[in-house]
């Protein structure tokens, strides 16, 4: 009987539902790391997120603690061999979440940390902060998801301790359902353009009701589909109230969140993926990813690594100046083709398929537990 090498996942899971916890949700069921790994995990977030008022400080501490001894009943009896941490890169959560990787250090565990989300150079700004962010990864392996995002830890954290790890998903078209959406989508006449994201204000979705004014403006006939969660009922206010200043209302219509078959059946009836995000901590959207998987082109911003995904022209565009004018431009000037679709769906196949990444994650526990 092989007895597999004991892994502790420490990290967020839904609900809530973002991408870090989808991603680790992922990773956490993955077949292929349950066939190497006898894995355990614990779950960071709590639901204090959901919560508006002051029991939400008591949430926070009573999950911190939860989490510390959870943590350390794992440590003394379950006596992983790694510790596979999604740590927060800056502001209280990092300094809650390193008091758990300094725990992990007294047991002499050895711990590979990811990062979901970018902010570690905005949070450089005095010496000791420098300091204590050394001390923290000093002997700790790190993943980040591209290359591109080594500037946001290169103060702090050597090369020699990074691996890189895109972020991918599992593949819920067939080939078949493909060639039918593909034979559906030549008789559209209209342009469908969709914003999925949480409806939060650095994420851009009054960036697209510009870009809608614009094209109505220009006499192009379209549609738009905002889909997410309201971060907050000012940001809810403010939206709607935009969307009356424009006279949109014929033509742009929020649908609430969504998700499963009823996100899928959005993302197989739109002509371009609109997210034109300046969120600070944007790092390597699935939600671009999703619209690859239907052969959707994306239109964004350079944020966070971005401009590594869409890196090819028929994929889409990332606008080098976060410039909303650069994504209406690229609209009206490219025209949608069923080629163009399949080259993305293609492209999403070859490089995004979670399966790749399942195995990379396994190969970066193997070299660091031995």
């Amino acid at each position: 009987m092989i007895i597999k090498k004991r892994v502790l996942f420490l990290v967020r899971l839904p609900p809530p539902m973002h991408g870090a916890a989808k991603m680790n949700s992922l990773y956490l069921n993955s077949k292929i790391l349950k066939n190497e790994f006898n894995i355990h995990h614990i779950k960071l977030n709590s639901y204090s997120s959901l919560v508006n008022n002051i029991f939400k400080y008591f949430l926070v501490l009573f999950g911190f603690f939860k989490v510390l001894l959870l943590l350390l009943f794992k440590l003394i009896f379950f006596k992983p061999k790694l510790v596979y941490f999604e740590i927060a890169p800056k502001g209280g959560a990092f300094y809650r979440d390193s008091i758990y990787l300094w725990i992990c250090k007294l047991f002499f565990k050895k711990v590979v940390c990811q990062f979901h989300a970018k902010g570690v150079y905005s949070e450089l700004s005095l010496k000791f902060k420098i300091k204590y962010y050394k001390s923290v990864f000093k002997n700790v392996k790190v993943i980040l998801l591209s290359e591109s995002l080594y500037s946001d830890v290169s103060l702090v954290i050597p090369k020699s301790n990074i691996f890189y790890l895109p972020n991918g998903i599992k593949d819920e078209l067939t080939d078949i359902g493909f060639k039918k959406l593909c034979s559906i989508k030549k008789d559209s006449k209209i342009l469908n353009l969709l914003y999925l994201s949480n409806m939060i204000e650095t994420k851009g979705s009054l960036d697209v009701l510009k870009i809608c004014d614009l094209l109505k403006n220009k006499g192009i006939k379209f549609k738009c589909n905002f889909v997410g969660n309201w971060d907050s009922d000012v940001f809810k206010e403010k939206w709607f109230l935009t969307l009356k200043k424009y006279n949109l209302t014929e033509n742009c219509f929020y649908l609430g969140p969504k998700y499963g078959s009823e996100k899928n059946q959005l993302l197989s009836n739109v002509d371009y993926l609109v997210f034109p995000t300046k969120y600070p901590m944007e790092c390597y959207p699935l939600v671009i990813l999703e619209a690859f998987m239907f052969g959707v082109p994306v239109l964004s911003y350079n944020n966070g690594a971005i401009k590594d995904i869409i890196n090819q022209n028929y994929l889409g565009f990332a606008s080098l100046n976060n410039n909303y004018i650069d994504l209406y431009k690229y609209i009206i000037n490219n025209k949608f083709t069923l080629s163009q679709k399949i080259k993305i769906r293609n492209i999403f196949i070859q490089n995004h398929l979670l399966i790749k990444y399942e195995i990379t994650l396994k190969n970066i526990f193997l070299s660091v537990i031995k």
